[in-house]
């Protein structure tokens, strides 16, 4: 295997860089050929996207693309959160998947990690927060619900309960166990309820609000599947009741969808562009595949948040993995992982491909104090932590370089909302291209963009109605 350093600076302020360690199976000039042609195909399928009406996209499963552009469920969220952060102290959002893990990336990225700690002045007027509603384990759901009670809150909690099908089995169980106990301490529980839902008649949840109104519902949009699903309302209405001190909930709400626009406008560039992150990307993980044979990747991300790597395993895996094929992908964190993972990306099996997302400034910074009087710590002395953390990750990127580990590195700068939003937007959009490189929107041969693997989750919902009907003989052995 034969391979080269590539330096791509994406963008005219350099806002994105990406550097790769790319992968040659055959000549350079044999490798432009190929990808050429796969990527102007690929572009051509996508640009007659461009004037297709909503309702095409939504049948295609890729109305995720102009959910940022759904002005009207921006207001819907907006007058929602004006109305719900007058009125509630704590704020719950239930959901498992999609329907929970972008708003647990928000919460890292954009909120002081220690947001419950606060005062509510500290916080700008802000609630709570807390995730429930993605498990059958009781022990976190009955801890939630007897601390929101000890502290005289519970009647002072919203909880946004997100399911697009409205029947999701763990969300659904935490509703109602929730209802339950609303119910016996104050006789009522739809004023404290908000549902984020498909609304259509097939919505359990929407069915219960036609019934009788919650405090709220919120739309999750035909089209847009839950790990597509962060720039509707599933990820702004949480983003809007958690804005913080300093900070006004559109403000924020542009922020997000400003970043999730420069995106949408880079993917629409042509693919050689060095602006285009989410082609370039897509064949590089393409070719690592192919060529060099890696099995899994590794998604690196240089910062001390986690919650970013585990909604890229969902959206990966789940969207990538078909047909028996597709990278795995093991989410990292650095310097952290380096203490974990590292040793066996060098010294074990050459089957990993490592994505890097580097920030060049993490934040208000701290300055390492001098005073080790010559005991081997004189390196870091006087440095900044954020610069201490650029040496981390330079450091692994070289050993990891130099052994012939494929790797790429996207560099953002300052960690916002706004970047990690346009981080997210180009993720998804690079999703999308691997799965035409894949093939996924292919059937016997023949195009098929309704039924593209992509958008599908057959297996998921497999698991859902084995799971439903053990459920159903574990109630009949016990009557």
């Amino acid at each position: 295997m034969n391979s080269e350093i590539k330096q791509i600076t994406l963008g005219n302020k350099k806002e994105i860089t990406i550097k790769m360690m790319v992968c040659a199976a055959a000549s350079e000039e044999q490798g432009d050929q190929l990808s050429d042609e796969r990527l102007e195909n690929i572009q051509t399928l996508f640009k007659q996207e461009a004037t297709a009406p909503v309702s095409i996209l939504a049948d295609n499963q890729r109305a995720w693309t102009r959910s940022h552009l759904e002005t009207d469920h921006i207001q819907q969220v907006f007058d929602l959160t004006r109305k719900a952060r007058s009125e509630f102290s704590a704020y719950v959002t239930i959901g498992i998947g999609g329907s929970d893990l972008s708003a647990r990336v928000f919460h890292e990225i954009a909120n002081n990690p220690y947001h419950n700690q606060l005062s509510i002045e500290q916080r700008g007027g802000a609630p709570e927060v807390y995730f429930t509603g993605d498990t059958f384990d009781p022990m976190g759901l009955k801890a939630l619900m007897d601390m929101l009670k000890s502290r005289n809150l519970l009647q002072k909690t919203l909880f946004n309960v997100i399911s697009k099908s409205g029947r999701t089995g763990e969300t659904l169980a935490t509703l109602m166990i929730i209802r339950d106990i609303l119910e016996k301490e104050y006789g009522s529980w739809r004023n404290q309820i908000v549902a984020t839902t498909g609304l259509t008649e097939k919505s359990l949840l929407f069915q219960l609000n036609q019934e009788s109104p919650f405090f709220g519902i919120l739309p999750v949009p035909d089209g847009v599947g839950g790990r597509f699903s962060a720039f509707s309302p599933v990820g702004l209405f949480f983003l809007a009741m958690t804005t913080g001190q300093n900070e006004r909930p559109m403000d924020r709400l542009r922020a997000a969808i400003k970043g999730v626009q420069t995106a949408d406008e880079n993917f629409n560039e042509p693919y050689p562009n060095e602006n285009n992150i989410a082609y370039h990307l897509a064949f590089w993980l393409q070719n690592v595949e192919e060529f060099y044979g890696a099995s899994s990747i590794v998604f690196y991300n240089y910062a001390d948040n986690s919650r970013l790597g585990e909604w890229f395993v969902q959206l990966y895996t789940e969207s990538i993995q078909e047909r028996g094929i597709g990278l795995n992908v093991i989410a990292a964190k650095g310097p952290t992982s380096n203490h974990s993972i590292l040793n066996g990306i060098l010294a074990g099996p050459k089957d990993k491909a490592v994505i890097f997302i580097h920030w060049t400034d993490l934040g208000e910074d701290l300055i390492i104090p001098t005073g080790s009087d010559g005991y081997g710590f004189d390196a870091f002395e006087g440095l900044s932590m954020n610069d201490s953390q650029t040496a981390s990750y330079r450091g692994t990127e070289m050993d990891f370089t130099e052994k012939g580990i494929p790797n790429i590195t996207l560099t953002l700068p300052k960690r916002n909302i706004g970047n990690v939003c346009k981080l997210m937007r180009t993720l998804m959009d690079t999703v999308a291209v691997k799965g035409k490189l894949q093939e996924l929107h292919q059937a016997d041969g023949e195009l098929s963009l309704q039924a593209e693997l992509t958008y599908h989750q057959s297996a998921v919902e497999g698991y859902k109605i084995r799971t439903t009907e053990i459920a159903r003989e574990m109630k009949r052995e016990k009557n």
